[in-house]
């Protein structure tokens, strides 16, 4: 094994993810969080697709997840009215062994991820963050920002789409791109019937969607073109967001009713990023957001940033060079990464623009039969 000790930079989900895969693999971690505490502060929830809970399985986290949220194998593709157009199966990409969706709360999520590094024996260490890394042949050294240092045979930089370590180490680098879409997400009471995914096509928007998240809760979700540097009031995203989805039939008008918090709903435009291969410098690593990120619409931003890391942690355990680890890394993610970041961008653009003739989903199942091989 090439890696005794690995510093993981960032304490969202990729690297908890890494953290505990590493951990999991007999290898000491360190990882630190510049935020005071662990935890999705700004989150309301997500989907969780069959691929990633495979990956989430070799850390002992999937079986959590489906107790904490809400699994489901079909979904229901409705018109703006409400009417249901079909009830087809989401792709059965974690078949056998787990649902082919689970839908969960962002805090929930990261409380199993957070216990599942601590169980793992990663050490973790809030309100800090790296200064500087200064590489040499055999580790790395690390000054921290609270004065200490250390020595490391691996850095994984999992410190989201604005990554410092990016910014240090891949200057060359173009940062998140704008696409032009946003999106919001709003918690509400789970409606009694609702246990699975609704989506509605057409309308004003590009899409307005349902997901139900726990027995008590779901998010109501909706994506449309959005102008660059657009700005929205924080007190009133609740009143904005019952205006975007206005029109709209089904359960939409009865949840947007109970829309009346503004701290639980999110506005974000969406950016899009995937960085040239290698994604590594040295023995520093970018895995998750700070290498790629994508829309949301094929609901795998997170499943990548899962399975980067579950692989990191595969091959650098495994026998010969560090070098030859990371490009095994390397060959077994760039194809797939970069094919989940073109469908997804083509997707949400040609939704938003009401494209004629598109064919979404056959550019999600075109993905899927990627993603359904091994990671």
């Amino acid at each position: 094994m090439s890696v005794q000790k690995a510093l993981v930079i960032g304490g969202g989900i990729s690297g908890l993810t890494a953290g505990a895969a590493l951990a999991r693999r007999g290898i000491d971690v360190h990882l630190v969080e510049i935020k005071d505490k662990l935890g999705d502060e700004g989150g309301i929830g997500l989907s969780i697709m069959g691929n990633a809970s495979k990956a989430l399985a070799t850390i002992g986290a999937a079986q959590a997840c489906v107790a904490a949220g809400m699994p489901a194998d079909v979904f229901t593709v409705r018109a703006p009215s409400g009417k249901v157009v079909a009830v087809p199966p989401w792709p059965p990409l974690g078949k056998p062994e787990w649902p082919a969706q689970i839908g969960i709360s962002r805090a929930d999520f990261h409380r199993i991820l957070t216990e599942a590094a601590i169980a793992a024996g990663v050490q973790v260490q809030c309100g800090v963050t790296t200064r500087s890394i200064e590489q040499g042949k055999e580790r790395a050294r690390v000054e921290f920002t609270d004065g200490r240092s250390g020595d490391y045979d691996l850095i994984v930089a999992a410190d989201g789409i604005y990554s410092k370590t990016r910014a240090q180490l891949f200057a060359e680098v173009t940062g998140p791109q704008q696409t032009g879409l946003a999106i919001w997400r709003a918690l509400a009471p789970r409606p009694e019937r609702i246990t699975t995914t609704q989506l509605h096509f057409g309308g004003p928007q590009g899409l307005v969607g349902i997901c139900p998240i726990n027995d008590e809760n779901c998010y109501v979700y909706c994506m449309h073109e959005a102008r660059p540097g657009e700005r929205r009031d924080p007190a009133t995203l609740h009143e904005q967001l019952r205006e975007k989805i206005e029109g709209y039939g089904g359960l939409i008008p009865g949840l947007a009713a109970q829309i009346s918090d503004p701290t639980l709903v999110s506005y974000r435009p969406i950016e899009w990023l995937l960085i040239p291969a290698p994604w590594y410098r040295g023995r520093v690593v970018l895995i998750g957001d700070a290498a790629h990120a994508n829309p949301p619409n094929v609901a795998q931003g997170a499943a990548m940033g899962i399975e980067d890391a579950v692989v990191l942690a595969e091959e650098v355990s495994s026998p010969g060079t560090f070098e030859d680890a990371l490009a095994r890394f390397m060959a077994r993610r760039w194809e797939r990464v970069k094919l989940v970041v073109e469908v997804s961008r083509s997707v949400a653009k040609n939704q938003v623009e009401h494209t004629p003739g598109f064919d979404a989903a056959a550019e999600i199942r075109r993905a899927s039969a990627v993603l359904a091989e091994p990671y």
